[in-house]
């Protein structure tokens, strides 16, 4: 008798500990998801141009040439002599050059003109890509990737933030070649 009380008591004791792991979770969850929105939400201009510069990096990872498209300003021009057509093109032509890409944001410094309606970003990124001219899918092979600093203005317009110009504030190789 004694044995299955103990069983009983150990049993309720383990549920217990299952039952404030599982609030803990849930709780520790919503309050994650409560602080991004709030931070979205409230968090102002910097936070919308943050959030731009990251939807850009999750578009250039998914490969979606419409989205990079959508965050050109119509305006584009940069001292390279690039227009938001040329641009466009020049990201489309870096998606076919590599099978697969990734990028690490490691910093993101954002200033805010005093009407809040422009931006300057510089970014330094580490990106990586694997070739699609690899001969075989090993982890290693056809891997090329450098750690790249760059500047992007921004300008809000109707329908959000749009990238006005991107300069490269260091020499790196884009499919081979040298830009910056």
């Amino acid at each position: 008798m004694n044995c299955r009380t103990r069983s009983s008591t150990d049993r309720l004791r383990g549920r217990s500990w299952l039952k404030i792991y599982a609030w803990a979770v849930v709780i520790s969850s919503v309050a994650y998801f409560g602080f991004n929105l709030a931070r979205d939400i409230f968090g102002g201009e910097e936070a919308k141009v943050r959030k731009v510069i990251m939807q850009g990096k999750s578009r250039f990872e998914r490969r979606d040439i419409i989205g990079l498209s959508d965050m050109v300003s119509a305006d584009y021009k940069d001292k390279y002599g690039n227009d938001r057509m040329t641009v466009v093109y020049g990201a489309k032509s870096f998606l076919a050059y590599y099978k697969d890409i990734f990028i690490n944001i490691e910093r993101a410094d954002i200033i805010l003109n005093e009407g809040k309606d422009a931006a300057e970003a510089e970014v330094t990124a580490l990106i990586i890509g694997k070739t699609k001219d690899g001969k075989s899918d090993s982890i290693m092979e056809g891997l090329e990737g450098e750690k790249d600093k760059f500047r992007l203005k921004l300008r809000k317009e109707e329908n959000g933030w749009k990238i006005l110009e991107i300069e490269f504030l260091q020499p790196l190789n884009i499919m081979g070649e040298k830009v910056g």
